[in-house]
């Protein structure tokens, strides 16, 4: 894999799994030593009792203590004086100091757990081992109480455990090693789709904003990311197609009024004694009027949304306005009908702005009326523009909503607008939380803008 952050989540990944086989194992390790440690140990003292019902039986007898083997015991009589025992334990400890009898009323039976302070040199298997356990029985002999003690050998146990470290100190290891090794090439292959989704991306750029990154089969979070990611793309690749058609509208809807300018300038200097001045000053100031409505259409639509303040504003009061300035104005008829006030939070001038495009793309296209409708309904309101024009096909309802967009019989220079004023007043609908769409209507265009009512 290319770069370094793959390596080192696949180190980090191989170090964590290794340090938590470590500590399992570690912990396991303790554990079961403790827990084998305790059940040798009751093993050794279950197998001693035997030995031990050996020795109260010779003794009882009367057999003599060089006849029991290499047994390390001890018998001690009711007063606690040793009476006889091995001699293994007088070589080890000269010192050694008699156990105390069975207290009296104690069973037959019993286990008693001591320190031991054996000479070390004498017996250097001893010195790692302080502690050990005496196994007593009480027997008779002659009609008195003796009690013998037999102590656990330990060697069992320390050897059985020697095996079981020894065999860990191997074993815990290679299983860290193994589960680090494994981790690594789990953590390789996980990683594989990620890097194959690193190598598209780079090789995305502007002009290669087809590309998107393989998604693996797999349900997991990766596969999500590479689906996201494909998504991100595809809004990307629809901005910037956007972006292109845009650039290239404006580049045409402001080359024409430029374009008539100059060539009108041209000829007129061209022919200065024969020019009429007016004429072309007039026409002129056409063009330079219709750059200025493009040039405030483009820095309208890139005003920031969070800019926008949230005053109450009656769109009642807004159509009153509206209504009332097209009345003086030559064209179709414009007429209103309110259905009592529609209080929103906006900006004023913006939903002057929205009424405003609507009511001019109505009377551009309308025969002889114009109505302008509101209403409240569903926690919204409702704001409808009618013209009875020739209306908008079907097919063209969200086409007409595109940056520059003319239908076919609004392509004449003479109709009129710039191809934004639709667009803008959609994009302030969507601005203050409304929407606005073409929708069917009995004759001619039906626009309708829904914006959320102002809470109070």
């Amino acid at each position: 894999m290319s770069g370094s952050w793959p390596s080192s989540v696949r180190r980090s990944t191989a170090l964590s799994a290794a340090l938590l086989c470590a500590v399992v194992f570690g912990l396991g390790w303790l554990g079961t030593r403790e827990l084998l440690s305790k059940q040798l140990s009751v093993s050794a003292v279950a197998a001693t009792r035997v030995q031990l019902d050996g020795l109260a039986d010779a003794y009882r007898a009367g057999q003599p203590p060089a006849l029991y083997g290499d047994a390390l015991f001890e018998v001690v009589d009711e007063s606690g004086k040793a009476v006889a025992g091995s001699e293994e334990l007088r070589r080890w400890d000269p010192g050694w100091t008699p156990l105390p009898p069975a207290p009296a009323g104690a069973p037959a039976d019993w286990t008693i757990t001591t320190k031991a302070t054996l000479e070390p040199g004498d017996h250097p298997h001893w010195r790692e081992y302080r502690e050990y356990t005496v196994v007593g029985k009480v027997t008779d002999r002659g009609g008195r109480r003796f009690t013998v003690h037999l102590f656990v050998s330990p060697w069992e146990t320390l050897r059985t455990l020697g095996t079981f470290d020894d065999t860990l100190v191997f074993f815990v290891p290679l299983a860290v090693l193994i589960t680090a090794l494994a981790a690594w090439l789990a953590a390789g292959r996980a990683l594989r789709p990620v890097e194959a989704i690193r190598r598209e991306l780079a090789e995305v750029s502007g002009s290669r904003l087809d590309r998107r990154v393989p998604v693996p089969p797999s349900r997991d979070e990766i596969a999500r990311l590479a689906t996201t990611m494909n998504e991100t793309l595809d809004r990307l690749q629809q901005a910037y197609d956007q972006q292109e058609r845009f650039i290239a509208d404006a580049s045409h809807e402001l080359r024409s009024p430029l374009a008539n300018l100059r060539a009108g300038l041209e000829v007129a200097l061209t022919h200065a004694d024969r020019a009429d001045w007016p004429g072309v000053a007039h026409r002129s100031l056409l063009d330079v009027q219709r750059l200025q409505r493009i040039t405030a259409d483009l820095l309208q639509l890139a005003v920031d949304p969070a800019g926008i303040p949230e005053a109450a504003v009656d769109l009642a009061d807004v159509v009153g306005e509206q209504v009332a300035e097209r009345a003086l104005e030559p064209g179709p008829a414009v007429v209103s009908d309110v259905n009592g006030p529609a209080p929103v939070a906006g900006e004023p001038v913006q939903l002057e702005r929205l009424l405003r495009n609507l009511l001019d793309n109505a009377v551009r296209h309308a025969r002889s009326s114009v109505t302008v409708r509101l209403r409240r309904e569903a926690g919204e309101a409702v704001l409808e523009v009618l013209d009875d024009g020739p209306g908008i096909p079907a097919a063209d309802r969200e086409r007409v909503f595109d940056r520059f967009a003319r239908l076919d019989d609004a392509r004449a220079r003479d109709a009129g607008g710039t191809g934004l004023g639709l667009t803008l007043a959609r994009d302030i609908a969507v601005r203050h939380g409304g929407s606005l769409r073409a929708e069917d209507g009995a004759s001619g265009a039906r626009l309708v803008a829904r914006l959320p009512l102002r809470v109070t």
